[in-house]
């Protein structure tokens, strides 16, 4: 008997052990096929002149402030004397931007750049997962901007059958679109590409094509618990602006910081684009090695409703 009960005490032991690693390895297996929706690959709906893949949250208001001054350099119209930009705007937009579902956002905004108002709607088509049988997030922006500013370039007109002319505004119109490809490597890395198309009713050179395609990339670079490194860039594919233009057009740019700080993120940027929207950002004419660069700012604030 007193054989039997170490043995008995070492067999209870080893199948303990063995149930253990039994269960150890059910739960490894079940985390392999979880298939969670990735979070947070970036925290705000913009970069500096790219649409993440974010979208505002059902039933949640985003209230957006956005800001770029003047040119910091003096051979771009910078300098001492109107305080490297400071007493100068380029834009200044004012947004109100709505979650209808957790995938589907609208929004309006206006800006200073063109007087523009602007409609968008964004889109969230796919979101990748841990265990990346999705491997990326896939986001549908569009938007539409109309200008009622005043100009010297005339209208479009047309005659009816009693010989009256009516003015047509149809070229005030630009619309912008883009397939919003956005990856998260880590809780640190994330990175998108933007291809984008932009179509302008109207353009003043007939030489200049209404429709402009340019390809966006950017990231976000995680350094502490509240900032991160941003940055973004498009290349515009338009022989026009490339070649011909006068005055030449510049690759929009764009280097920042962002914060976050409870409940909203702040985000500090340089770039050398004037405009602070989809439809006019690519109208950039100033040269970051001519310190054509404007410092601006965006921030947040998110209202639930």
């Amino acid at each position: 008997m007193k054989k039997i009960i170490p043995f008995i005490l070492v067999a209870s032991l080893t199948s303990n052990i063995q149930a253990q690693d039994d269960l150890l390895k059910t739960l490894e297996s079940n985390q392999t096929i979880v298939n969670e929706p990735v979070i947070a690959t970036f925290k705000t709906l913009k970069i500096i002149n790219a649409q993440t893949n974010e979208t505002v949250h059902k039933r949640v208001l985003d209230f957006r402030v956005a800001h770029r001054f003047g040119n910091i350099g003096a051979e771009s119209g910078g300098g001492y004397h109107n305080l490297y930009g400071f007493d100068n705007s380029s834009d200044i937009r004012i947004a109100f931007e709505y979650g209808v579902t957790d995938r589907l956002q609208v929004g309006a905004s206006r800006s200073k750049y063109d007087e523009n108002l602007e409609g968008l709607i964004k889109y969230r088509l796919l979101q990748q997962t841990t265990n990346d049988k999705i491997p990326v997030s896939i986001t549908l922006f569009g938007s539409m901007s109309y200008t009622p500013k005043k100009d010297d370039l005339g209208e479009f007109d047309k005659t009816d059958e009693n010989g009256n002319v009516e003015t047509i505004n149809a070229r005030r119109i630009k619309y912008a679109s883009q397939v919003i490809v956005a990856r998260k490597f880590s809780n640190a890395v994330s990175v998108l590409v933007s291809p984008t198309y932009i179509h302008r009713n109207y353009v003043s050179d007939p030489n200049d094509e209404n429709g402009i395609f340019a390809l966006g990339i950017g990231a976000r670079i995680k350094v502490s618990r509240s900032m991160s490194i941003i940055a973004d860039y498009f290349h515009t594919f338009n022989d026009y602006r490339k070649n011909d233009a006068n005055p030449k057009f510049y690759d929009p740019l764009g280097i920042g910081v962002e914060f976050e700080t409870g409940g909203h993120v702040f985000s500090l940027m340089f770039t050398n684009s004037p405009a602070l929207i989809e439809t006019t950002f690519l109208d950039t004419h100033d040269s970051w090695s001519k310190g054509g660069v404007k410092f601006g700012f965006n921030i947040s604030r998110n209202f639930n409703l």
